[in-house]
């Protein structure tokens, strides 16, 4: 499962650090990549004190039971790693398992982390990681919101 996006709001960090989301809003022009990363590194502990998304309890509820590893994306430098395990042991407990790659490698560590036998499945809202997800084998949840992702994993799981 993910984690941006998915149960934590990050674009909520990015307008309460820079006044506006990333995709500008409905009058506004992007924020520049260079800009808004070069934003987030510098912020103390970005990542480590975003906020739930508002359904992303509800979500986690219903996924927990299922044991679900955190497969969240990495920015470029070594400083968002320890950010993003802080706010997992915090809030979803210091037991659930946390990986963290770069974004494009999901389908490869989602391989490795699942058992023989299993097809992994990942909750995620960037549309663009579904087809290498399902061309390694995997079953990809596009998250849009909690009820949506939990009907799905329902049907996946025959519940």
């Amino acid at each position: 499962m993910d984690l941006d996006g998915v149960l934590v709001d990050f674009d909520a960090g990015i307008v309460d650090l820079l006044g506006r989301p990333p995709d500008g809003g409905p009058r506004g022009k992007p924020i520049p990549p260079g800009v808004m990363w070069g934003t987030v590194a510098r912020a103390e502990a970005f990542y480590e004190h975003l906020p739930w998304m508002p359904d992303g309890r509800e979500l986690w509820e219903f996924a927990r039971a299922f044991n679900p590893v955190i497969l969240s994306g990495l920015p470029r430098g070594n400083w968002a790693a320890p950010q993003k395990r802080a706010w997992c042991a915090r809030e979803l407990g210091p037991d659930v398992q946390v990986e963290l790659c770069m974004s494009r490698e999901k389908h490869e560590r989602a391989q490795a982390l699942t058992p023989e036998g299993l097809r992994p499945v990942l909750v995620d809202d960037r549309e663009s990681l579904a087809e290498p997800f399902e061309q390694a084998g995997g079953v990809f949840v596009l998250h849009r919101s909690a009820a949506g992702s939990i009907a799905r994993l329902k049907e996946l799981f025959l519940l």
